[in-house]
């Protein structure tokens, strides 16, 4: 095993949680003091893991940089430091990308990780943080920067130099937990309240403003000179140094020693005594390499877009008069190289990204031609879209077509049409590659002239819709999230010259979604979103756009496949995951979740069931965009209960008997990868058999075909989703001796390589997945212990658990909850 590389592990990263004494002599003006000081965290800067090697993957790719000009009494100047505004969110995220090409199979690299927030309050030094599901490493990143006044570029070079996660391909979870250090002394596990990533940044960085204060840490007090060690070993010396300023104040609070002229001398690499160590010294290599001078703040170049995958660059479409497509990369007001993504498509009224569509794991495109007809093509990851062909339904009558975003809260893309008649249909993307029946949600749109969607205008992260009238009126519809509109607001008037009005999203970078349009000039003006369905016009960002037929946003980003929801999902119509329990004199209830880890309403299902039968969550089993529940009585006859809008169900249809024989049945699964859903069922000796669906409410493939054995010895089998977050179905089973175990699969009907993940489940009556059940994005499971109390066990994504919270009680009379 190589070492690990030169991680600037800190000795003193002080915090209100006091943990570790360690021992300091301070110097000041010539007056020895001995000083003892209370840390959080005592983690050694000493050779043997500081140095840079070179069998790490984690260093690859960092330049060799000069140490002139390092200074240790001015690590960095104060206006750098509290620098917030050197990067946006989209730089940080194009700097990650940047940095890691690939990562390794089975890994989550920080321009790929994601993880929840949590509210922050405001006090004297951060001004708060209003946590959110899902939020990108960069995004975590720009808002902690924003909050606690700090350089982001100083908090990156930190992850850097702390656990390599910056450049890192296979980055374990223990990395993120501990990102930064922050609480995490080498004499004892990390402190609760830090763990995670989220956690260390936030707290990182507010501790620094604490250091900054002055009122609490003293020891290293700027406008004084200090006696500073280079090695925690006080055999190895010290040498007076000057503190200039706050900011290096605040670092030599966070690592206590600076580097010898042996580590100097090194650069990047490992000097040749023991007496060495390389904390500042990293920090200096890796801010002046990346960032340039830590002294001053001139505006660093804007790095050039580039368009490097259909899947997750920021880049508009366009197309010419000849039907070739065209990706223009943006980033921060700036465009890149543009790159042809097709060709041959022929005259086009539209061509947009819609997400993706069949959960693949790539962006697909929507394409309409001068002749109304409506094509897809579908994206690969690379730069090369697939050939056109004709879009699943029907699209007779259909005079213009636009994204419509997640409108109707379903997790998938959807689009919005429009007839003759001035209707407006929404067309739901059914999660296999096209799009349910039209829907109409719109009536008298024949007096608009052009409809951009498939964006969040107001910021209130749901899609929207944007229309100009006639008279050259600009309004904005916004989205309930559900399907449904809210009061409709105008936000513009004057805009008739313009012949092209469309949204790339974020071209700007601030977080607020903007509009591009161009009149019969072709000079491209840039109308900046400010939150709340508002726009600031910015000036021209480009010209020559009247050389595009259609102009269009690339969709929604992709970053993995989108295996099919676990549970019973939403089937009670009101928006959350629900549970289903069977009570003991046989009634069904549907208990409807709030979406938010707790619970709305309850539902009357069905009545006159046998204690004994099973309830099966069959997922959409129908085709038909609504969820179904399943029923297996004791004399085996399996029966489909299929669902209908707004929590309705049809009445029971037998789909199979002799299913008596099963010990164990779990439906609603896509287990061989093809879309629809599937029942795994297990025989009395441990065989597990796949029944595959049809997708419209049967079978194919005959009898059955084995997918598994040895699966007698496990008392639960649950369908739990994506637990591990690589984007394919998992399943989780208990153990006789409470163990859990996750056996996770290729999206393709074969298993991997299990692994436990928990243990001393054995207390648990039931255990289930009932899918998302708080929000957050993540699979969660729920267990009901003996005596009744439920608990909800929120996954993170990464095939662990958060703290449990207790969701309910008197669930022990129930004879099924799943």
């Amino acid at each position: 095993m190589s070492r690990r590389a030169p991680r600037s592990r800190n000795v003193l990263r002080i915090a209100r949680f006091l943990t570790v004494l360690v021992a300091v002599t301070a110097v000041v003006l010539g007056t020895v003091a001995p000083v003892t000081l209370a840390t959080a965290s005592a983690s050694l800067s000493t050779s043997a893991n500081l140095a840079r090697t070179s069998g790490d993957a984690a260093q690859t790719g960092i330049a060799k940089a000069s140490l002139a000009g390092f200074n240790p009494g001015s690590l960095i100047s104060d206006a750098v430091f509290t620098n917030k505004s050197t990067m946006t969110e989209a730089q940080i995220q194009s700097f990650f990308n940047g940095k890691v090409s690939q990562c390794q199979s089975g890994y989550t690299c920080l321009k790929d990780f994601r993880i929840s927030s949590v509210n922050r309050p405001a006090d004297a030094y951060c001004s708060g943080y209003t946590g959110a599901a899902n939020e990108t490493a960069a995004r975590i990143i720009y808002r902690v920067a924003q909050a606690c006044n700090i350089n982001p570029q100083v908090l990156i070079v930190m992850l850097q130099k702390e656990q390599g996660l910056i450049t890192h391909t296979w980055p374990s979870s223990w990395r993120y937990d501990m990102a930064l250090g922050q609480g995490c002394p080498d004499t004892a596990p990390c402190d609760p309240n830090f763990v995670g990533f989220f956690h260390q940044i936030f707290g990182a960085a507010r501790q620094m403003q604490i250091y900054m204060e002055g009122k609490w840490f003293q020891w290293y007090a700027p406008g004084n000179t200090w006696n500073l060690r280079y090695h925690p070993n006080e055999s190895c010396g010290s040498s007076p140094v000057y503190i200039a300023n706050k900011a290096t104040s605040a670092m030599y609070y966070y690592t206590p020693y600076q580097p010898n002229a042996a580590a100097l001398a090194a650069g990047y690499g490992e000097a040749n005594n023991s007496c060495s160590s390389y904390g500042n010294r990293n920090f200096y290599n890796y801010f002046t390499d990346w960032f340039g001078s830590t002294q001053t703040t001139p505006p660093p170049p804007a790095p050039r877009p580039v368009l490097t995958s259909s899947d997750t660059s920021a880049y508009v479409v366009g197309a010419d008069a000849s039907g070739t497509v065209w990706g223009y990369p943006f980033g921060q007001s700036l465009w890149g190289d543009r790159v042809q993504l097709a060709k041959g498509l022929g005259a086009l009224t539209a061509f947009f990204g819609v997400g993706d569509l069949d959960g693949d794991g790539h962006r697909d495109f929507i394409a309409m031609g001068a002749d109304r007809r409506v094509s897809l093509l579908r994206g690969d990851g690379s730069k090369t879209l697939s050939a056109a062909t004709p879009a699943p339904g029907d699209w007779a009558n259909v005079t213009a077509v636009v994204p419509a975003g997640d409108f109707d809260g379903d997790g998938l893309a959807d689009v919005f049409t429009t007839d003759a008649g001035g209707n407006l249909y929404l067309r739901s993307a059914d999660n296999r590659g096209g799009f349910r029946p039209a829907v109409r949600v719109g009536v008298g749109w024949s007096g608009m002239n052009h409809l951009i969607g498939g964006i969040d205008m107001d910021g209130d992260g749901k899609s929207d819709l944007v229309a100009r009238d006639t008279a050259g009126n600009l309004y904005l519809y916004p989205g309930s999230g559900t399907g449904g509109w809210g009061a409709r607001v105008q936000i513009g008037n004057g805009w008739s010259p313009m012949k092209s009005i469309f949204s790339p999203g974020d071209f700007t970078g601030d977080g607020n979604a903007d509009l591009l349009a161009h009149g019969a000039d072709g000079n491209l003006m840039l109308f900046a979103g400010r939150g709340g369905g508002f726009l600031t016009a910015k000036g021209s960002v480009g010209n020559g756009w009247t050389a595009l037929a259609v102009k269009g946003p690339s969709g929604a980003e992709v970053s993995k496949p989108r295996p099919l929801a676990a549970g019973f999902g939403n089937i009670d119509g009101v928006a959350g995951n629900d549970v289903v329990a069977l009570t003991g004199s046989g009634n069904v209830r549907i208990y409807g979740g709030n979406g938010k880890g707790g619970w709305s309403k309850v539902t009357d299902f069905a009545s006159g069931w046998a204690a004994t039968d099973d309830v099966i969550s069959m997922g959409d089993f129908t085709g038909d965009g609504h969820r179904d529940i399943g029923r297996l009585d004791s004399a085996g006859k399996f029966q489909l209960y299929a669902g209908r809008s707004g929590g309705a169900f049809a009445g029971p249809v037998q789909i199979g008997n002799g299913w008596g024989g099963f010990a164990r049945v779990i439906g609603g699964i896509d287990f061989d990868g093809d879309r629809l859903t599937d029942v795994l069922a297990v025989t009395a000796d441990g065989r597990m058999i796949l029944y595959r669906g049809n997708g419209s409410g049967g079978w194919s493939g005959g009898s059955g075909a084995q997918v598994g054995n040895g699966w007698g010895i496990v008392d639960t089998i649950i369908n739990a989703g994506d637990f591990d977050g690589d984007g394919y179905v998992d399943l989780m089973a208990r153990l006789p001796d409470g163990t859990l175990r996750l056996y996770p699969t290729n999206g393709r009907g074969v298993f991997l390589t299990p692994q436990q993940i928990g243990n001393g489940w054995g207390v648990m009556k039931s255990i289930f997945s009932p899918g998302d059940f708080n929000g957050d994005g993540t699979n969660d499971l729920i267990g009901v212990a003996k005596d009744g109390a439920m608990f909800l066990y929120p996954g993170n994504g990464q095939s662990r658990f958060g703290d449990r919270t207790q969701i309910g009680n008197g669930w022990q009379s129930m004879a099924y909850v799943g």
